[in-house]
């Protein structure tokens, strides 16, 4: 079951996954979709991991707070 994340930023639900690597074809196809965001391909520890497509805030699941 997929979890609804929402912006520490301004609110919205409309967040998509950071994804980083190397994207294959069908990775690029997600990007060029808006369903996931790249992020390059070097990953540091503290990298955020979402992105709002409303404010384009970018932050860490594991900082967001229940509801």
């Amino acid at each position: 079951m997929e979890t609804t994340t929402t912006c520490p930023g301004c609110g919205s639900e409309d967040a998509i996954p950071i994804v980083y690597g190397l994207p294959g074809p069908s990775l690029t196809e997600e990007s060029l979709a808006g369903r996931v965001a790249l992020g390059g391909c070097v990953l540091f520890p503290d990298a955020p991991d979402r992105l709002c497509r409303d404010c384009h805030h970018q932050w860490r699941a594991a900082e967001e707070r229940p509801a």
